[in-house]
């Protein structure tokens, strides 16, 4: 009896242990979850310049399937990458690395080929933008309230103008211009409340209505008073944006473009114009603290004569 009830538990036993071996064999071969989701594209295209950073390239690219039409629009590059060796013209291929909060060209070789199988994009050429010290042309366009507002509005403040479109597939273009403004409005109200304001204007003038517009910005700030999402005509976009050298054009739904980010100071003059989205919201905000302080009485007199009609703070 004895040497049968061995048996029998050491039986159970081996039998345990052979279910817990599959157990664990089941639990070592699932799959992990995946951290974040990163996207990666094969692209090609046709190198159109090339930013003086050395970390920034245009190109005009071919259709991404299943993610964004072909356009012509600033690359970062990232690691090993650097621009030198390219130049205007370039046929290049190229791995564009795209994660939720950023994008950038993770790989780019250059082609010996002749042609892409996508059709060449004419860039329109740029006007002569306005010089530092240069008074900027007062402009009129709608906030996202759907009320008419100009930058005359805003004398005697700082003004901060940036152009977006809300369906721009890139995170660290349209977005990121917003996100970083988001950052700026936080800081600089800390200690200029009621002396600066932000104007972001959507080129994409068929689909950003006023409504689009104030659902858009109701995605990054709480406070509308000191930050107007902007929207017009075709011609009244137009000709804003062509003060400050932006180039954008249509293309199938999507836009092809670069970005401009402008200062201007309380006395309607621009002070300096970023010209890619390498600028940091530290860097923009340590530029309007010195035009804020350089121009107290300006800002403050300004202010109290604005005060009875003003529509925009």
């Amino acid at each position: 009896m004895k040497a049968k009830w061995v048996i029998v538990v050491f039986c159970s036993f081996t039998l345990l242990a052979i279910a817990s071996g599959v157990i664990v064999s089941r639990h070592q071969f699932k799959k992990p979850p995946v951290a974040q989701a990163v996207q990666h594209f094969e692209v090609k295209g046709v190198v159109r310049g090339v930013e003086a950073d050395g970390q920034t390239i245009l190109i005009q690219h071919e259709d991404i399937p299943g993610y964004m039409s072909g356009m012509t629009m600033p690359f970062s590059l990232r690691g090993t990458n650097t621009s030198h060796g390219f130049a205007t013209g370039d046929r290049v291929r190229f791995e564009l690395t795209v994660t939720k909060e950023d994008s950038w060209i993770s790989r780019i070789e250059k082609l010996n080929i002749t042609s892409l199988s996508s059709p060449g994009i004419a860039i329109a050429p740029e006007e002569k933008d306005l010089e530092p010290g240069e008074a900027v042309p007062d402009f009129t366009l709608t906030g996202q309230d759907g009320k008419a507002f100009s930058l005359a509005d805003f004398r005697g403040k700082a003004v901060l103008v940036t152009f977006i479109y809300t369906r721009c597939p890139l995170p660290n273009y349209c977005p990121l211009m917003s996100k970083n403004f988001s950052t700026l409005q936080e800081k600089l109200t800390k200690e200029f409340t009621g002396r600066f304001h932000l104007v972001s204007i959507s080129f994409d003038t068929d689909y950003d209505t006023p409504q689009v517009m104030k659902s858009y910005a109701q995605a990054f700030t709480k406070d509308e008073s000191s930050w107007t999402f902007a929207s017009g005509s075709k011609q009244q976009v137009l000709s804003v944006a062509s003060q400050f050298g932006l180039v954008y054009l249509p293309e199938a739904g999507s836009f092809t473009h670069d970005l401009r980010t402008a200062l201007i100071a309380p006395d309607g003059k621009l002070i300096h114009v970023w010209r890619s989205n390498v600028w940091t919201p530290d860097e923009v905000e340590n530029r309007v603290v010195e035009v804020l302080r350089q121009n107290p009485a300006l800002a403050v007199a300004s202010g109290k004569r604005n005060l009875p009609d003003e529509r925009n703070n």
